[in-house]
């Protein structure tokens, strides 16, 4: 594969991070105005799915690792994020840690690993440039 189609499969994901990086140094954060307890790890898991099913379509389809690496790989990375986002959050004023976070945000990764590679065959998104 060549270093641009790597690049190009692998950005949006990098970018999906970036924006949630950003998101995570804010003291206050932009809501969906739906007033609905635990309304935030919805937020959480539909973002972490999204960025997921992105990383499998690049890992799958472009890198062309196995399901089982594909799963370790990037449940695990999921893992050490949320990790690391939520030590970078106790940081910031008004944000507290959540370990529940960390659980949804690799529950959206796992989703993703699990259901993804069907959902981008049907869609045609598991296409990639070579």
């Amino acid at each position: 594969m060549s270093g641009r189609a790597r690049f190009l499969l692998w950005a949006p994901v990098v970018l999906l991070l970036a924006y949630e990086t950003y998101l995570s140094a804010q003291s206050r954060l932009p809501g969906l105005g739906i007033d609905l307890p635990h309304v935030d790890k919805l937020e959480h898991v539909t973002y972490f799915f999204l960025m997921g099913l992105a990383a499998v379509r690049a890992a799958r389809f472009g890198e062309r690792w196995s399901r089982g690496k594909t799963a370790v790989l990037l449940v695990l990375s999921a893992v050490l994020w949320g990790c690391l986002d939520e030590i970078h959050q106790s940081s910031v004023p008004y944000r507290g840690v959540e370990i529940g976070d960390v659980v949804v945000d690799t529950l959206g990764v796992a989703l993703a690993v699990l259901f993804g590679e069907n959902i981008l065959r049907k869609t045609g998104l598991h296409r990639t440039i070579r």
